[in-house]
């Protein structure tokens, strides 16, 4: 049995793609097909790039991967990078070998030239194909989590409701002042239902690509296409404010009492993280009641040891790694600077969604 791969034809094969996603995805909350034309057909930076992999007996589709732009800029040069995703084989065919078929398409374009880095967060499991081919990786993505309520713990843990309210009412009152009591006079929180962007925002994101030898586009653009425009996920926005000056801002989705935050941004890492943290977790207290806060973020993220600080523990339950790779040849200075994860600031919301 033998095996081709064949780029797609992103309008004509939609249907072949979005069926192996349905067959071989798990989430119960995503319209594929809706999704697709989101993320392959109306990605403000370009059509995605997608190819599929053929059992050339059968003639019938086996599986395909998604690379879609993204721009990043790397020292302030702005690149159109690929971020793959959508790696996905029907379980039959799940083989070595034809994954590393598929996977080595991506590495090509880049070292042919046609694009000058990629970056992707696959799986265990799928962090051996990336290697495999000759990817690298840079760094592990690591969650953090912090608790703004204790009932619900207790009430798994015993058996009485009522004496697990009674027990959690004081910790609880305890965890909500000291964020009321730390949150500054000056500064003011805004949620919003609706992701909006506006020049405020953009010049944070302009403050933000000086701090970092590398990031991903935050431009208003972007942030309309990757929250406000998606058919699936209706994401939030906090804005924080000192001065009555936009100092940050924070996109987030929120179900079944948890706050998962998605991205940031900030004008100052260093003097602003926890001032906008604390504003935030007070005013989700008063307006936003969750029983906990979650953030993934990539391992060398400058955010974490504010978070830390602010209580968000680690947890050990985020899976998937930071794969990177640009051709060392064609570029040596930047595939340098792009496989080494230390210069990257990254957060779940640079993941294709």
């Amino acid at each position: 049995m033998g095996y081709f791969v064949k780029q797609a034809d992103l309008e004509r094969d939609k249907h072949i793609m979005v069926a192996l996603l349905e067959k071989n995805r798990t989430r119960d909350d995503t319209d594929y097909s809706k999704r697709f034309d989101w993320i392959y057909l109306n990605n403000p930076y370009g059509k995605a790039t997608a190819w599929i992999i053929w059992d050339d007996k059968s003639n019938i589709p086996v599986g395909f991967t998604g690379a879609f732009p993204r721009p990043v800029f790397v020292n302030g040069k702005e690149y159109v990078a690929w971020n793959c995703g959508d790696f996905s084989i029907d379980k039959k065919y799940r083989t070595l070998g034809v994954a590393v078929k598929l996977r080595k398409e991506a590495k090509l374009a880049v070292d042919n030239g046609t694009i000058p880095f990629l970056y992707a967060h696959p799986n265990k499991r799928m962090e051996v194909i990336h290697l495999r081919v000759g990817h690298k990786k840079i760094s592990q993505m690591v969650r953090f989590a912090m608790p703004l309520r204790t009932d619900r713990y207790l009430k798994e843990k015993l058996s009485s409701g009522v004496l697990a309210t009674l027990l959690s009412w004081p910790v609880d009152t305890a965890l909500r002042y000291r964020f009321f009591l730390k949150k500054a006079a000056s500064t003011r929180g805004v949620f919003r239902d609706k992701v909006q962007c506006t020049p405020e925002h953009e010049q944070l994101f302009t403050k933000m690509k000086a701090q970092f030898r590398i990031i991903g586009a935050r431009m208003c653009e972007y942030l309309q296409w990757k929250f406000a425009d998606h058919p699936n996920f209706k994401y939030s926005q906090y804005d924080f404010y000192e001065r009555n000056q936009l100092r940050g801002s924070l996109f987030f989705l929120q179900k079944n009492g948890v706050i998962s935050l998605i991205d940031i941004l900030t004008d100052d890492v260093e003097s602003q993280i926890k001032p906008m943290f604390f504003s935030f977790i007070a005013d989700v207290y008063r307006l936003r009641p969750a029983a906990s806060l979650s953030f993934i973020l990539q391992e060398h993220n400058p955010l974490i040891p504010a978070l830390k600080q602010i209580g968000f523990k680690r947890r050990d339950d985020a899976t998937s790694a930071v794969i990177a790779y640009a051709n060392p040849q064609l570029q040596p200075e930047l595939a340098q600077l792009v496989m080494d994860g230390a210069n990257w600031f990254m957060t779940v919301g640079d993941r294709d969604a």
